[in-house]
């Protein structure tokens, strides 16, 4: 089987007093509510949440207050184009951004999300498509202090 490695991210701000998880509306191979994520580039996990922040939600990484892995990995397996079985291991990270940061999924070269809102936790976890998302939710919750 073969097995491919990204990162999977809860990216989240404090505005006006209240916590905000970003998640976007998948288009593209499924339709569904998911937090960022992405395949690794060039190895480097820290990276790859840099640029999947900037390719599938339009934020610079200027915003980026703070980045931690956590302790965590959302797996999931599916069938490939070919039949082959191709098994998913993304490292869960959470990313806290500044206060006034916006989504822009316009610029997405993939052109994976139609759109993706900063909500409330609770709001995020109840439109999340998939558990082991869900589940990576609630451990990024328990690390924000």
């Amino acid at each position: 089987m073969k097995t491919e490695k990204g990162i999977a991210a809860v990216v989240y701000k404090k505005s006006r007093g209240s916590l905000r998880v970003l998640i976007l509306h998948r288009k593209k191979n499924w339709e569904g509510w998911e937090l960022l994520k992405g395949h690794l580039e060039n190895g480097d996990y820290e990276e790859t949440v840099r640029l999947e922040l900037e390719e599938e939600a339009g934020i610079d990484t200027e915003e980026i207050q703070k980045t931690q892995e956590l302790d965590h990995t959302v797996e999931w397996s599916y069938e490939g184009e070919e039949g082959e079985k191709i098994k998913r291991e993304y490292r869960g990270f959470l990313v806290r951004v500044e206060p006034e940061t916006g989504v822009d999924v316009t610029q997405n070269p993939h052109d994976e999300h139609e759109s993706g809102f900063f909500m409330k936790p609770e709001d995020a976890e109840a439109l999340l498509t998939h558990d082991n998302q869900k589940k990576l939710l609630e451990e990024a919750l328990g690390e924000i202090s």
